[in-house]
């Protein structure tokens, strides 16, 4: 009698292609978006469209972390929202272009960005006719925008910081999206997304501080009763509190 096969299901999380091809450029893409921001004046004119942009780049990390815990067999049916939060950022960027908030060269850098993303998605995961901002109106609301007079402090930003590589994260802009999102608020999110994880797994995420660093912020969590841990010293793992 032969013996029973058995498929491997296997989470998102696991996936090492979609681990470096998705996630860790959307990480990327993120940091390179609050790198810009933070370089733009802010004044009366600017605050709106930044404050926008900046909470559809956390929708985008967000779902982009919980897409990690689904199995390999959902992901064309649970996927949506991800995609749905890489077009709402990318409505509010164009948006920002059209009222001078961001100038015609740095709205193509960040479109680049999403654009690997989303064609990375369309080929390897979900094989579906990719949604515009024009034909998905439940993305985002309808803005009207009015187009400022043209100034040179909108958008002004260092010339030298636009040309970021396509390589790995700008550490410059690492540094300025890891200052912006509490680092116990990414930590948790890890592990919505990712239960009974190691530190070794927090930090392939979290790759701006070190493993010390993460134990501490564990540790101060689990007297908060906000984190549980399982297992002793190395074999530790972590998980939300219920």
């Amino acid at each position: 009698m032969e013996k029973d096969s058995f498929y491997e299901v296997k989470r998102l999380s696991s996936n090492n292609e979609y681990y470096s091809n998705v996630f860790k450029k959307t990480e990327r893409m993120v940091s390179v978006v609050f790198y810009i921001l933070s370089y733009i004046e802010r004044n009366e004119q600017t605050d709106f469209h930044l404050k926008n942009i900046s909470e559809k780049a956390m929708r985008v990390h967000e779902s982009s972390l919980a897409t990690l815990s689904l199995y390999e067999y959902e992901v064309k049916d649970k996927i949506f929202p991800f995609e749905q939060s890489l077009v709402a950022l990318e409505g509010m960027l164009r948006i920002a272009n059209a009222a001078r908030v961001l100038n015609d060269e740095v709205l193509a850098l960040l479109l680049a960005e999403v654009d690997l993303v989303q064609r990375y998605l369309r080929n390897h995961f979900t094989s579906q006719t990719p949604l515009t901002v024009r034909d998905s109106a439940q993305v985002s609301p309808s803005i009207t925008v009015d187009r400022p007079k043209a100034s040179k402090s909108i958008g002004a930003i260092r010339p030298s910081r636009v040309s970021i590589p396509k390589g790995d994260i700008s550490s410059d802009a690492h540094m300025v999206y890891s200052q912006l999102v509490d680092r116990s608020v990414r930590i948790k999110t890890v592990l919505e997304a990712k239960p009974e994880a190691t530190i070794k797994d927090i930090a392939e995420v979290i790759t701006d501080v070190g493993e010390k660093t993460i134990q501490r912020e564990l540790n101060s969590l689990i007297e908060k009763g906000q984190v549980i841990r399982q297992g002793e010293r190395r074999w530790s793992k972590y998980s939300l509190a219920k």
